[in-house]
């Protein structure tokens, strides 16, 4: 089986498949991350698109999580958001915040300090990670095979820009509410996965730049969900109320 080009397959077409071979399969983080850099080649050659940013949280001493987004699963403030079902016809998605760079970060030897990372970033967003794995029994594949294909992501909504005057401390937990127009999904306060959306981000530049890999003016990061996976429906206005800090209402299109 050629790896690369059956994540990426699956991916772009949406179909999901059986978890990978046992003799190719990766067993730590770097073969995880080789692999998923290789699918990530393949899906931008199959899909004709490019990386477009990152999605992360701080490592731990267990487990780093790092994927690529990619342009063509970038959705910005559209009315509605397309993307792939669940086995239950519901769409998934995370609630998080999303930075956006409005200048390059290239490769050097001399790390970026927080504040060389933060003059380049332009804005901050609400943000709804959108979720789908490639595989057909999620709950029994290794860290590392999620890893491989990407953590679960298949896009990403980016909702209004946060207003500059607000504090990041403001972001660390809050009331959530996520309702449409006749249930409410979640409401319940909710704490960010590092107590700060952009700590993520400046350990992220940091660790690409060991890797050779640059930030390009545009690039998006989104730094953990507030409150796990969310099932909501198509085809009717979903809001997301984070607390004081504002909401946006989204429709959510089947594929």
């Amino acid at each position: 089986m050629n790896l690369p080009q059956e994540l990426a397959s699956r991916r772009l077409q949406g179909t999901p498949g059986d978890e990978l071979p046992i003799s190719q399969r990766p067993t730590n983080f770097e073969q995880a991350f080789s692999l998923q850099q290789q699918v990530s080649d393949s899906y931008c050659d199959l899909a004709a698109t490019r990386v477009n940013g990152w999605k992360c949280v701080l490592p731990t001493t267990t487990v780093t999580m790092l994927a690529p987004l990619f342009e063509n699963g970038m959705q910005t403030q559209t009315k509605n958001c397309v993307l792939f079902t669940s086995k239950e016809n519901m769409a998934l998605v995370e609630p998080e915040i999303a930075s956006v760079f409005n200048s390059d970060l290239p490769v050097r030897d001399q790390p970026y300090t927080d504040q060389e990372i933060e003059n380049a970033i332009g804005s901050t967003h609400f943000a709804l990670e959108l979720m789908q794995s490639r595989y057909h029994e999620p709950d029994k594949v290794t860290y590392f095979e999620a890893l491989a294909d990407g953590l679960l992501n298949q896009g990403v909504y980016i909702g209004p820009e946060i207003p500059k005057t607000i504090p990041f401390e403001d972001m660390a937990e809050f009331e959530l509410n996520i309702a449409s127009e006749k249930e409410v999904h979640l409401n319940r306060a909710v704490t960010h996965p590092n107590n700060h959306p952009r700590v993520a981000v400046y350990w992220l530049v940091n660790e690409l730049r060991e890797r050779g890999i640059a930030i390009k003016a545009g690039d998006k990061v989104i730094t953990g969900s507030y409150a796990g996976i969310v099932n909501v429906p198509f085809d009717q206005p979903v809001t997301f109320k984070y607390g004081e800090l504002g909401a946006f209402s989204v429709t959510f299109k089947a594929k």
